[in-house]
Order: C-alpha cells, then sequence, then structure tokens
C-alpha cells in the first residue's frame, strides 16, 4: 500500500521543453523522418495542444508514423541515446532539489505524461522514480504497428492509468496522501482529483486556475 504519492507531469514541467517536440527533430537528424510536410504538421498539432483542442489520437498517428515497423528494441535504445543526450541536460535543478526532498520524506514517485512511453521511461529511471505512466504502443513481432494502446494518458485519461496504478498497490485515492505537480492546463483533471496541486511554470489557463483556487505556483528556471 503507497501512503504518500508526488506525481509529477515531465514536458515543461520537469524539463523545460517537450520531449516529443524534441524527439520528432531528433528523428529528423537520424533520417527517419522524410516527409516534408511533417515538421509543418507537428507544429501545427503543437499549436492546438497549447490550446487545450488536440486530437491526441490524430497528433500520435503522425507522431508514429517514422515508426512503424521498426524494431521496438531499436526504437528503445535511440529514444534512450535522446533521452541522454537532449533531455536530461534540460531537467531544471529545482526539480532534482524536490524530488530527493519528496524522495527523503518518504513519498512514492510517479511520473505521468502523454508523451510516448518510450520517451517518459528512460528520464523516470534516471531520476529515481518508483513509476511511470506514458502513452504506450502497439508491436507485433517485435515491430511497432504505429497505433497506441488505450485509454491514452491525456487530459482525463490521466485520471484513469493513475487510478489503476493505485490498485496495483491496494491503495484508493482515499487512503493515500497525493499531490500533483504539472504545468499545463490539460492536467487539471488530475490536478482536482489530488490533494495537493500544484502550478509549475503554469502555462495562461493553468495559471488562471491555479490563483482562483489558490493552488501554490512554482516557478522553475
Amino acid at each position: 500500500m503507497i501512503e504518500k504519492i508526488a506525481v509529477f507531469d515531465l514536458d515543461h514541467t520537469l524539463i523545460k521543453g517537450d520531449s516529443s517536440a524534441l524527439w520528432a527533430e531528433y528523428l529528423h537528424e537520424l533520417g527517419w523522418i522524410t516527409s516534408p510536410d511533417f515538421k509543418h504538421q507537428h507544429q501545427q498539432m503543437m499549436e492546438t495542444y497549447a490550446n487545450g483542442n488536440l486530437d491526441m489520437c490524430a497528433y500520435l498517428a503522425l507522431n508514429l508514423s517514422p515508426l512503424m515497423g521498426r524494431e521496438y528494441e531499436r526504437v528503445y535504445t535511440e529514444a534512450e541515446r535522446f533521452v541522454s543526450e537532449r533531455i536530461l541536460p534540460l531537467i531544471y535543478p529545482d526539480a532534482v532539489h524536490l524530488i530527493h526532498q519528496l524522495r527523503q520524506q518518504g513519498e512514492h514517485l510517479l511520473m505521468i505524461s502523454a508523451s510516448e512511453v518510450f520517451l517518459v521511461e528512460p528520464v523516470a529511471n534516471a531520476l529515481g522514480f518508483d513509476g511511470v505512466i506514458g502513452i504506450d504502443v502497439e508491436h507485433h513481432e517485435g515491430k511497432i504497428t504505429g497505433n497506441p494502446l488505450l485509454p491514452l494518458s491525456y487530459q482525463e485519461g490521466k485520471i484513469h492509468h493513475y487510478h489503476a496504478y493505485l490498485e496495483r498497490f491496494n491503495t484508493s485515492e482515499s487512503q493515500v496522501i497525493s499531490r500533483f505537480y504539472s504545468d499545463s492546463h490539460n492536467d487539471i483533471p488530475l490536478l482536482e482529483k489530488v490533494q495537493f496541486p500544484v502550478a509549475v511554470n503554469p502555462n495562461d489557463a493553468l495559471l488562471q486556475v491555479a490563483q482562483e483556487q489558490q493552488w501554490p505556483i512554482l516557478n522553475w528556471s
């Protein structure tokens, strides 16, 4: 049973940037993305994400298209290299300090993100998290099909995965002291579920809600 849990979003919360967008740039460099329209389409979708209107299934179809038919193990290996080279240097020092402090206090650490799990997991491992939730992808005979596994860990979907995670430890929402750190209004559903919501470098929409609800606001640089 989990007594205390600290849940963290990844992109723009723990790191200065978006792991999926940076991963797309990395895939361009690898030569895995050849479509001349990919970058423009990706940028358009990131703008709709910022507005809270992203069709996540369409976004994932685009993001996973360069990986279709590739060996999952090869993709994971490249993701580990990418995280080591491009993501770990973007982690906020304040985040590292807080994670260490929470661990010392006996908090169970969970990272939950709407980025692909093969990007999220290496970051969580590097920071010593106890658990990780990201968008998992279907693979058949070891090769990526291009389809995400549902439900997605996005908006209300994060609540589903959070509850399922607690159940693995024979813990219910009412039994655990919970806190959640996020930058985005897309995470308001889960922020409203936990006992101690915290806005970290919040976007404008989340900042407004955090101020109205008198949630703590952290500004990391």
